[in-house]
């Protein structure tokens, strides 16, 4: 069984920065400024339901060991972040970091930034997502495990975008490997086949409606005949992407929408066209020096007669999702617990049955 079969990564999310308040900043003569900045961070994670026979319960190990590297100025700029790193997911196995690690490299983020214009740039390399709003890393994000919808977008693709902002739009377009092919193995069945790279197009729009209210567009339109792969299994689906997001004093409320599609394709291994959405309320409560975030999620498979399960929890399933992550911030250290409780219509654990809790803990600083 593959990685992305044991731990349902049809994954993916957020066009994040790596950029952190903690980063400090390097002056050199020739080269010119660097930020630098990263996270060491650890979690133990326990639920009452095995998703697969040899799953375990709990899990405690490292959720963030990062560095970044990131140089702005003048024409030419990149960005680089590696390390290792975590996934937790509700409803799906608590794998290893080093099954996580494995699976994109040490070195996830790495692209290069050509800066023709104040309001043009040209990215090259490995990119993070246009799609969703939740962040990849662990110390990035509100919650300790990352939501359903989340698991259904990608994270991570090799390609070049092109970003145009002007006063409060934002413009991105690009042309990537989809769901990481230039990466990883592609297969047919249970035999290994030559890494094939799937021409994927991208797509994000964003406005800011005022300083607190911000909405945008994203798309990402793989090849219809993209072959599946050890990230993801269909790896055509056709992703269609709407957030939105408020932030006031003290509190934040986001809203992730969700429409996947893989079209029938018998080179891609989807038989019959296949549908799943999803939808995601994120709220953010801040009263220094704490925070509690909650989150609230639908998400639902439609049935097809080729079986395709698009979300991870089997073919025609539905579920609703609920965390809560109170957590105490104090500059450079954060430690926060959490639960979570997923409840859905057909049975989805090895236990036979349609629901799962967990609750967490994650202790760490960034610099």
């Amino acid at each position: 069984m593959s990685l992305r079969r044991k731990m349902s990564l049809s994954l993916l999310s957020l066009a994040f920065t790596s950029t952190s308040v903690y980063a400090f900043e390097v002056k050199t003569e020739g080269l010119g400024k660097f930020e630098i900045g990263g996270a060491l961070s650890g979690y133990i994670l326990s639920g009452n339901q095995r998703i697969f026979e040899e799953d375990k319960k709990s899990r405690a190990d490292l959720s963030s060991a990062m560095l970044f590297i990131i140089k702005k100025e003048e024409i030419f700029g990149f960005t680089l972040q590696g390390g290792a790193y975590a996934f937790p997911t509700l409803g799906v196995p608590l794998s290893k970091t080093s099954d996580y690690t494995e699976l994109f490299s040490p070195l996830p983020i790495a692209y290069l930034d050509l800066y023709l214009t104040k309001n043009l740039t040209i990215s090259a390399g490995r990119l993070g997502t246009v799609v969703g709003y939740e962040a990849p890393f662990t110390y990035q994000n509100n919650y300790i495990q990352r939501g359903l919808v989340w698991n259904m977008q990608p994270l991570f693709h090799h390609g070049v975008r092109v970003t145009w902002v002007r006063g409060p739009f934002n413009l991105k377009v690009g042309l990537n490997d989809g769901y990481y092919s230039a990466g990883v193995d592609s297969y047919s069945g249970y035999r290994t086949v030559t890494t094939k790279i799937s021409p994927t197009f991208e797509f994000s729009s964003s406005f800011e409606l005022s300083k607190a209210f911000n909405l945008s567009f994203n798309l990402l339109l793989p090849k219809k005949s993209a072959l599946p792969n050890e990230v993801s299994n269909p790896a055509n689906k056709r992703q269609y992407n709407l957030v939105f997001n408020y932030v006031g004093k003290g509190f934040s409320i986001g809203v992730d929408t969700l429409l996947v599609e893989a079209p029938k394709s018998t080179r891609a291994q989807v038989p019959s066209s296949a549908t799943s959405y999803g939808f995601a309320l994120h709220s953010l409560l801040e009263r220094p020096p704490f925070k509690l975030g909650a989150r609230l999620e639908f998400v639902k498979d439609k049935r097809d007669r080729s079986e395709v399960d698009l979300i991870g929890l089997g073919d025609g399933n539905r579920a609703y999702t609920f965390t809560l992550t109170p957590g105490y911030y104090k500059d450079p250290l954060f430690l926060r617990g959490e639960f979570s409780y997923v409840k859905a219509k057909k049975d989805f654990t090895y236990g036979k049955k349609d629901y799962q809790s967990r609750i967490g803990l994650e202790m760490g600083f960034k610099f």
